[in-house]
Formats: structure tokens, C-alpha cells, sequence
């Protein structure tokens, strides 16, 4: 064989694959040494001796074994260098008594640079020369005398060459593993000593992690990733904090990428001059790219699992997040009562205003069923209290119990200095337990609207609606008001109208309020109804309708169909595109004679809660429609369960006996609400017409006639006009059909059209007038009661 040296003259720079190898077999003799406690001190390519395709260590002559006793490695006790110049580490070249095997890692270094660029790293004159350039100078990288040399190999070398030996590799066998990884083909060497592996340009690495740019793109990558949690969040439905989470770890995650291109920009600046950078210690070595980046995807991964344990505890009514519907506390869309607001501020309409905001704003839910207020009549009446009394916790506890409903929402606001608090309960019908507890604060009058939205939406969810389901709906400010004035003269109008049955007051309040607000499309729609259908005024009526049309993106989906349906029949007479949207609201109604399907909405409607009376016989007419007597004998007997005193009930069964055939029965059980004298011209007028409708079909003609009349006397008292004209229309056609000649039932049409012409009435008016006595909105109420309005 022969030694490394006469190969070095020979060839000069050896393939890196060669190279490397023969550093394994020279490191693996030398981890040998070092573990039975001896330092070569001499490793340079005259002592590695070539054989075949080995490499063999030599010449230990300036060794010294290490005392077994006391651990120590002295090259000299007497501080002169040991060993040659340009293979001497920096600490043996300073003749330091405390040199250890890791001048040998040195020696490799110097060697393996050797070989790979056909020179060793430092080089001087004089022998002196030589040593200090080992203590003082930092050696070039390999790769800018030989660029093909892979970076790793570099970095292995550079290593193995630093000044200080706690910064080198600390045994022989260490550096083995990574030399083992170099020869392995995607290591980057292959055994011919060709590899893949393009230089580095560490100048562009350093220009790469300049903090401006880290910030930059990070501030980039940063809005990316929110704008992805934030469509996930909406499209999941998760909660806020999950949004909020992603913005703290971005925040933190800021200041840590900055520091990170710190750090490996001053590395990278280093290798640019050759100087070799110690290998991070302690919390320094965390700020590496790779690190900052997978700390940050697990940061955010631990993000997403406690999203995931939060949403499936939530719907499995496990822990904090239970929901009342998932903990089995509430039925999803069960009917639950809210209270009057309990108002302890100087302000008495403030409470009122409260109360009406959180019920629009909960009538959104689809999870959050209200008692209806005609229900809560009815319950009252049955009761025996007067419809008006206010319905504090107490008496709404008493209403609960009596109908079975298993929760009482109660709330209430106080001042707090110039705002406001405002706080909501959910309590338990029987035992009074609080359910839920929330509360919010408005700073002024101005932050009251949005004050009540949060408090209700945090309400829908902690009842289980999906914060999905929340989201989807207008803001409160913008469906109602954003003026807590204009909603307070609304929530005044509203009682004014359906509980004080005191439409003038309610029309002044509405006014009032659209003043304060003139973009409050709720108060138009309340307002033009009231015109129309209370006071017959059709071109205030008219406008006000048309302004809420205007305005219906401020509106609910339910209220913006009721405004749809009422414009495009009362100001455009557009009756096919009223029934259009007729037809959204419900999804199906029996003017399209889908008797079925709408049999199956009222049903499901009368199972959560007790029901307007339109309900029932909206059910029955769908059922007796289809022939299915015993379905509509059930509905008949559940309306009687729930609402026994109610006049539409005796029209009910006054309608059932009629679809059986029992015409006499069908009559007496109307007259028996005339013997009853209930009082109500409404009901009186509804009597008149059912007697005359059941005379004729009797042939009793001049019954027939005179109960005609006395329904046209009646509404002429009540001052409904197209009402009264209706009624002479049925008069005339009972000359028309059954008298000769028809001219008396032509003249009574014409004395009606001159004391109400059709252009002073609204055209959908007819039938639109509930049985209390009070006109309702047509749009709430789209299936026909047989005999009745």
C-alpha cells in the first residue's frame, strides 16, 4: 500500500465519495483509541496508510495513554506543542495542559479538508505562522475552493474545525453516523464521488431572512391563515375563540419568526466569510426554520383538537359546552316563555323596548320556539286574567306550569352610571333553578341594541342552536333599528295594537318611530298594516307598505315575506307573484289545493306548541279535504283540549257536522255561540254569515236573506267596509240564483259600491279580520277557515 500523502501528491483532490470513506475508516480506528483512553495527537495523511480498498491508522509514537485513575489527557506537562503544525488543534497548538481527544476530531477536520480541496485550511511561512492562523483565524468553507462538495460534507468538516472544543463534535464515533448517511445514494454521495447536491449561496440565505422580509411574509401568510380559519369557523359553526385562538398564536408566532431569521441570518453571514458558527445551545437552538414552523403546526393543531373536543362535548351534552337541548334539559323547539323585562331604570319604556328586541331576535331561532302572545292569551283568558297584565317571572312561572312548558326566560336591565347592564335567566318552570346565566353592558343608549343581540344570540347557543345557524341571521340594529327611541315607540305600538286593542294609539307611536328612523322597516310594515286593514286608509296604507318594501334587507326572513306578500298584492295587485311568495313562507298552502303537504306543516306546527286558531282549522279543512274525517275529529278534539273557550272553536264543529252531513247539527252549534252573546261584532258578524250560508243550503230563503242582512248591519257598525261590500255581494247572488228578477240583488250592490268605492279599500281586505274583533296581517295567515274569516 501506500500512505494517504503519496495519494495526495499524486492526484491531488480525491472524489468526495472516496474521501468520505476514508474518513469513516480512519474516524472508526480512532473512536477505537479514544475508548481505551488513548489520543493519537498526530492524524495527517502521512499516518493513514492506503491497503486495498482500507485505511489504516499509524504511527502512534507521540500518543500518551490516559490515566485510568484519574481521567486526566495531557500531550505535555511541561506546555510545549506537541505534534505537526498545520493538523494541530487550536488548544494543542497553544500548548494548553488540558488537551483531550478532541484534538484529534480537529486533526480529522484537517485532514477531510485536505483531501477535499487538495489543501489544508491554513498555511503560513513559518511553523509559528501556521499555529496562530489554528487559534486566530476561522477557516474557509470547503465548498469555495471546490463547490460540488455537498453541504453536509461541508458542515461535517466545519464542525470537526472549531476553535472551541465543547463546539466540535464531541466523539469520533458521533461524526460516523453522518458520514454513514453521506455514502448512502440519497445522501447526496455516491461511491465515483458524484453527487447531486448544488453549492449553497449562503448570501442569498442571509438576504432571505432579513426580519423586514420575515416580517412581511409572515405578516402575508398570517391574513391567508386567518381568512381559512375564518371560513372554516363560519362554515362549522364553531365558536369566536376558536378565531381569536388563531390571532394570539400568529401574534406569538410573529416575534418568533423575526428572531428565528435573526439567527439564521447572522449563521448564514457567517458561512459567507468562512467563520464557522457554534451549534446552538440551550433555548437558541429552538430558533431554526424547521423548528419555528413545526412549533407553529402544532400549535395550531392543538388549536383544532380542542375546537373538536369543545363542538363534540357540545353535542353530546357532556361538560361546560352542554347546550340545554344536548343535556336533555329542553326540547329542540319545545315553546318557552319570555318574561316582560324587569326594568330598574329611570327610563319605564326602556324595558318594554327590550322585551320586543330580544323576542324579534329569538323568533329568528330555529331552535328557540316563544309562546306565541295569541297562546299566551288564550292562557290568560282561561286563567282568568286580564290579557294586559303584565307578565312578570312569577306569572309567567304559573303559565308554564299550567301548559306544561319546562322553561321561563327572564331579564332584566339597570342602570350603570351612563350605560346600562343587562342580564337574561333561563329558569327552570318547576323548581325555579337557574338554567343559564348571562349577562352584557352597553356603555350608552347607543351600544343598547347591540348590548341586546349579543345577550340573545349567546342565549340561542347556550339553548343548542348552531352558531352557524346564529350567524346567518341580520344583525338585531340592522332587521329593527339601530335607534333605541324609534324601538321603543315600536315595542309601545305593538302592545297598543294587539293588547290594548288601541290601533289610533299605535298608528301615532309607528309614526313617531319611522320619524326617528326612517329606514325602520319593521315599524312601516306594522304601520301600513294598521292603515290598511284598522283605519281603510289605502294610500297612506299603501305607502308605508311600499316603504318597507323598499327597506325588506333590514328585515328578518319572516317578516321580509310578509312584507313581500302584502306589497305585490295590496300596491301591485300582483296576486300570482304574491302567492309566490306565499308559497316561501310556508314552502306550501292550500290556495294550490296541496292538501297533504299542508296538512302535514300545520301538524307539525300545532305539535310544539298550542296554536293559533287558523292552525287547526287550516288542519281540519286539509284533512276533510282529503276525506279523512277521523284525522280531522282529532284536530277538532285537540283544538277544544287546548283552547276551550274560544269562539273558533264553535265554528269548528259547526264545520265538522257540516262536512258529515249533519246540516241541523252544523246550525245549531252557531246559534249556540249566538245564544252566548260573546259581544265581539267580529264574532256577531261571523255568526250572521254561518246562519245565512246554512239557511240556503237548507232552502230557507228568507232566513237566508234576513241573516245577510244583519252580517251587512253588523259590519257596517264595525266601519269595515269591504266587509259590508262583500256581504251585499253574497245578497245580490241570492237574487241572482234564486229570485226572480235579479234587479233587487243588482241594486243592493250598487247602493254598496256607492257607499264604499273599490278604490277606497284595499283589494285583499275580504276576509282578513280575526275573530276577537281586532284586524290581523292576511300574511300570517294563509289557509282558509271553513265559515269563518
Amino acid at each position: 500500500g501506500e500512505s494517504l500523502r503519496a495519494k495526495l501528491a499524486r492526484e491531488g483532490e480525491l472524489p468526495v465519495g472516496e474521501a468520505a470513506r476514508i474518513l469513516r475508516e480512519v474516524l472508526d480506528a480512532l473512536a477505537y483509541a479514544h475508548e481505551h483512553q488513548v489520543v493519537h495527537r498526530d492524524i495527517k495523511p502521512d499516518n493513514v496508510l492506503l491497503s486495498g480498498d482500507h485505511a489504516v491508522v499509524t504511527d502512534f509514537g507521540v500518543a500518551k495513554a490516559v490515566s485510568a485513575s484519574t481521567g486526566e489527557s495531557h500531550l505535555t506537562s511541561l506546555g510545549v506543542a506537541l505534534g505537526t503544525p498545520a493538523y494541530m488543534a487550536p488548544e494543542q497548538a497553544a500548548a494548553d495542559p488540558h488537551v483531550d481527544h478532541r484534538a484529534d476530531i480537529y486533526a480529522v477536520g484537517v485532514l477531510a479538508y485536505e483531501m477535499l480541496s487538495g489543501r489544508p485550511p491554513f498555511s503560513g511561512s513559518t511553523a509559528q505562522a501556521v499555529l496562530s492562523a489554528h487559534i486566530t483565524q476561522a477557516p474557509e468553507p470547503v465548498t469555495t475552493h471546490r463547490e460540488t462538495v455537498p453541504e453536509a460534507m461541508n458542515e461535517l468538516i466545519l464542525r470537526c474545525l472549531a476553535k472551541k472544543a465543547a463546539d466540535r463534535w464531541q466523539r469520533a464515533r458521533d461524526v460516523m453516523p453522518h458520514l454513514d448517511a453521506l455514502l448512502t445514494p440519497s445522501g447526496g454521495v455516491t461511491p465515483t464521488g458524484t453527487q447531486p447536491v448544488s453549492p449553497v449561496d449562503y448570501a442569498a440565505l442571509a438576504r432571505q431572512a432579513h426580519p423586514v422580509r420575515v416580517a412581511v411574509l409572515f405578516g402575508v401568510a398570517a391574513a391567508v391563515v386567518l381568512a381559512l380559519v375564518y371560513f372554516v369557523m363560519y362554515q362549522l359553526g364553531l365558536p369566536d375563540w376558536v378565531f381569536l385562538g388563531a390571532v394570539l398564536l400568529l401574534a406569538i408566532g410573529l416575534p418568533i419568526m423575526v428572531l428565528t431569521g435573526h439567527h439564521e441570518r447572522q449563521r448564514a453571514k457567517a458561512r459567507t466569510v468562512g467563520t464557522m458558527v457554534a451549534t446552538p445551545t440551550g433555548v437558541r437552538r429552538l430558533f431554526t426554520w424547521r423548528r419555528s414552523v413545526l412549533g407553529g403546526g402544532l400549535a395550531f393543531a392543538g388549536l383544532t383538537v380542542v375546537a373538536a373536543g369543545y363542538m363534540t362535548t357540545r353535542a353530546l351534552g357532556i361538560g361546560p359546552a352542554a347546550t340545554l337541548v344536548s343535556a336533555g334539559v329542553l326540547e329542540e323547539r319545545a315553546p318557552i316563555i319570555l318574561a316582560d323585562v324587569t326594568d330598574h331604570t329611570p327610563d319605564a319604556a326602556l324595558g318594554r323596548a327590550v322585551t320586543e328586541a330580544l323576542r324579534i331576535d329569538l323568533a329568528q331561532s330555529r331552535v328557540v320556539t316563544l309562546l306565541a302572545p295569541s297562546d299566551l292569551d288564550e292562557v290568560l283568558r282561561s286563567m282568568g286574567r286580564d290579557v294586559n297584565t303584565p307578565l312578570d317571572v312569577a306569572l309567567s312561572r304559573e303559565v308554564a306550569m299550567r301548559e306544561g312548558l319546562r322553561a321561563v326566560v327572564a331579564g332584566e336591565v339597570n342602570a350603570a352610571g351612563a350605560g346600562y347592564v343587562l342580564s337574561l335567566q333561563v329558569l327552570s318552570a318547576e323548581d325555579r333553578g337557574v338554567l343559564v346565566a348571562l349577562r352584557e353592558t352597553a356603555g350608552d343608549e347607543t351600544e343598547v341594541i347591540a348590548a341586546i343581540e349579543r345577550l340573545s344570540r349567546k342565549l340561542r347557543e347556550r339553548i343548542g342552536e348552531s352558531l352557524r345557524s346564529i350567524r346567518a341571521d341580520p344583525p338585531l340594529g340592522r332587521a329593527t333599528t339601530a335607534s333605541l327611541d324609534a324601538l321603543s315607540k315600536y315595542s309601545q305600538a305593538v302592545r297598543a295594537i294587539e293588547r290594548e286593542a288601541n290601533p289610533d294609539k299605535g298608528i301615532a307611536l309607528l309614526e313617531e318611530a319611522i320619524t326617528l328612523d326612517t329606514t325602520f322597516a319593521m315599524a312601516y310594515r306594522k304601520l301600513g298594516i294598521a292603515l290598511l286593514f284598522d283605519r281603510g286608509e289605502l294610500t297612506r296604507g299603501n305607502a308605508a307598505v311600499t316603504k318597507a318594501f323598499q327597506h325588506r334587507e333590514r328585515l328578518t326572513d319572516v317578516e321580509r315575506l310578509h312584507v313581500e306578500g302584502i306589497y305585490y298584492a295590496q300596491v301591485l295587485r300582483d296576486f300570482k307573484q304574491a302567492v309566490a311568495v306565499y308559497r316561501r313562507f310556508v314552502d306550501l298552502n292550500l290556495w294550490m289545493r296541496e292538501w297533504a303537504a299542508a296538512e302535514g306543516a300545520y301538524v307539525q306546527v300545532m305539535g310544539h306548541r298550542r296554536g293559533n286558531t287558523g292552525e287547526y282549522l287550516g288542519a281540519m279543512a286539509a284533512q276533510i279535504a282529503q276525506g279523512s274525517f277521523e284525522r280531522a275529529e282529532s284536530t277538532l278534539a285537540l283544538f277544544g283540549e287546548r283552547l276551550p273557550e274560544h269562539p273558533d272553536l264553535g265554528f269548528a264543529r259547526s264545520n265538522m257536522a257540516f262536512a258529515r252531513g249533519d246540516y241541523d247539527e252544523a246550525a245549531a252549534r252557531v246559534r249556540d255561540l249566538e245564544d252566548r252573546n260573546l259581544g265581539s261584532l267580529a264574532v256577531r258578524a261571523d255568526i250572521a254569515n254561518a246562519l245565512a250560508l246554512l239557511a240556503l243550503h237548507a232552502g230557507r230563503l228568507a232566513e237566508a236573506d234576513r241573516r245577510m242582512r244583519d252580517r251587512i248591519r253588523v259590519e257596517e257598525e264595525r266601519g269595515v267596509s269591504a266587509a259590508s261590500l262583500s256581504g251585499a255581494i253574497d245578497l245580490a247572488w241570492l237574487d241572482v240564483w234564486w229570485r226572480e228578477p235579479p234587479g233587487e240583488g243588482l241594486r243592493q250592490v250598487a247602493q254598496a259600491l256607492e257607499r264604499h268605492p273599490l278604490d277606497s279599500m284595499p283589494p285583499s281586505l275580504c276576509g282578513t279580520v280575526r275573530g276577537d274583533g281586532r284586524s290581523r296581517d292576511p300574511t300570517h295567515d294563509l289557509g282558509p277557515a271553513l265559515g269563518g274569516r
